[in-house]
């Protein structure tokens, strides 16, 4: 029996949205790490979103390489569906901090990019990644 996306706090899940870029994309990355190896079918009913909806973004996410994917292994004849699994939240963190650093640094430099000249004092964003 796998575990819905019920159980998990509102505010993680309004966090994660931010980051993904919507409330969908969260709720599968959240159910894919509660629940690893999920079909469509599996993630639509323990998330509440439509099949075609989950479809959608989980290839979003998975050209992102936000989650993964396999076949399914079974015997007989029919299509085989895959199976996602989300990267853990150490990768994704590494992947929307290269994202965001990028972004911010385009940011940072809009009047140079803008004018064509050199603007004194363009700051230059990094993010550092620790772990504990």
């Amino acid at each position: 029996m796998s575990k819905t996306i019920e159980s998990v706090e509102k505010t993680l899940i309004a966090n994660v949205s931010s980051l993904l870029s919507s409330e969908v994309r969260a709720k599968i990355y959240i159910f894919l790490r509660m629940n690893p190896q999920s079909t469509v079918e599996e993630i639509a009913k323990g998330t509440g979103v439509y099949p075609s909806t989950i479809r959608e973004s989980i290839f979003e996410m998975y050209n992102e390489e936000y989650v993964i994917r396999k076949k399914m292994d079974r015997e007989g004849l029919g299509k085989k569906p895959y199976l996602y699994s989300a990267i853990a939240p150490a990768e994704l963190v590494k992947l929307i901090s290269e994202s965001i650093t990028e972004k911010l640094n385009d940011l940072a430099s809009v009047d140079e990019k803008i004018s064509g000249k050199n603007v004194e004092n363009v700051l230059k964003v990094a993010i550092t990644i620790e772990s504990n």
